[in-house]
């Protein structure tokens, strides 16, 4: 069976670039990777736009006017995943990456059987230091991940991120173990945070993390 891997965290965070440095980690396990961003299927949703949710904004971005379209979103995700699983060797690792400012609702827009056997990864980045990291690669993007997020979506939408209580979320309301979720404070070089990535890469992919699922106290 493959295996899940949630990479979240604000957009600048590095989800993009720490999902490459996994996939590099796997590959040289002998595992393959396959790397899914919910951004795709919203710039689709925006293409295809014609009962006003979205609007356009510079740099061939887009802003999300109705926030219904984020959980409408992850819905999709999940169907896509699940048809990615149905085909993949048991020696690969689905990288899904998405961010949100409430992780409390966005999980619960997926299933509990998608997320019991998932391990879960985010990258604690402070407002500012995204919004820098942003500016710099739609002045100089690199890939095609270096999308533009506007200023609008920062003060409104990602004003507020609950990030940090991913742990104790998938846990309490799913009985996922804290075992299975990392966070990491990404604001320097990609370097120091490369060591912890990889500790957490190699223990899911030798399957150290299989944790029992305990019973949660609720489940929505």
């Amino acid at each position: 069976m493959s295996e899940k891997l949630f990479i979240a965290g604000l957009p600048g965070s590095g989800k993009s670039t720490v999902a490459d440095l996994i996939s590099m980690f796997a590959r040289d396990k002998h595992w393959s990777t396959n790397h899914i961003s919910d951004y795709a299927l919203l710039y689709k949703m925006y293409q295809q736009d014609k009962k006003g949710q979205f609007s356009s904004t510079g740099f061939g971005g887009f802003d999300v006017l109705d926030l219904d379209v984020y959980d409408n979103a992850l819905k999709q995700l999940e169907q896509e995943v699940n048809q990615m699983s149905s085909s993949a060797k048991s020696e690969e690792l689905i990288l899904i990456e998405f961010s949100r400012n409430n992780y409390w609702q966005a999980f619960h827009q997926f299933s509990k059987e998608f997320l019991v056997d998932a391990y879960f990864l985010y990258l604690s980045v402070d407002i500012e230091t995204c919004r820098k990291r942003i500016c710099e690669r739609t002045l100089h993007p690199t890939t095609s991940e270096d999308h533009y997020v506007s200023d609008f979506a920062f003060r409104t939408y990602y004003l507020e991120d609950d990030g940090a209580d991913i742990p104790q979320i998938l846990e309490e309301d799913y009985g996922i173990a804290r075992q299975r979720s990392l966070i990491i404070e990404n604001i320097g070089l990609l370097q120091e945070v490369t060591p912890s990535i990889k500790t957490f890469v190699d223990l899911v992919i030798a399957r150290d993390l299989h944790f029992e699922v305990a019973s949660p106290c609720s489940i929505h």
